[in-house]
């Protein structure tokens, strides 16, 4: 598999194959790539929305786009334990505070919580996965529709079984 290289940007919905990716840096470009180029919907299913990852630029900015190009939550992030980041002052946790329907955070269920991989869902056509949430290294690929519609459809059903936690709904009051 082709290590990832930022300057050759993949396209999201077009190029085809798993890039490999190894450490912070790869994964947070990727990521950022990768939802710079949503758009309709941007999936995050994370330990602790790593701020190495994701609260970055430009991977901010790009979810902040998306939320206010579409309507009805196209951003949806499932949190292990969301605490370190909303004590921090997260900006995904900033902007879903701001953009309560556009950008919704929820933890994860308790029967959930020990879930060992991350990944994140791009238009249903692209991903990032980490078998371990721990390591960072992943596999990515911008256009392989039915990975990514598996991975969507294990979202949708930890989303149905997640819950807004005490720590982000005293953010929103």
């Amino acid at each position: 598999m082709p290590e990832y290289d930022h300057r050759e940007q993949p396209t999201l919905g077009h190029t085809k194959g798993l890039i490999t990716l190894e450490g912070r840096k790869d994964i947070a470009e990727a990521s950022a790539d990768m939802a710079e180029q949503a758009a309709r919907e941007l999936l995050i299913l994370s330990p602790s929305l790593e701020p190495a990852l994701y609260d970055r630029e430009p991977f901010p900015r790009a979810v902040r786009r998306l939320a206010l190009a579409r309507a009805n939550l196209p951003v949806r992030v499932l949190v292990l334990d969301p605490r370190a980041a909303s004590q921090t002052g997260h900006r995904l946790i900033e902007l879903a505070r701001r953009l309560t329907s556009r950008i919704a955070i929820q933890r994860l269920d308790e029967d959930d919580q020990a879930r060992p991989d991350a990944f994140l869902v791009a238009d249903g056509r692209g991903y990032i996965h980490r078998r371990l949430a721990a390591n960072m290294e992943a596999v990515a690929s911008f256009n392989d529709p039915l990975e990514a519609r598996r991975l969507r459809g294990e979202f949708e059903r930890l989303w149905e079984r997640s819950r807004v936690d005490s720590e982000l709904r005293r953010l929103f009051i």
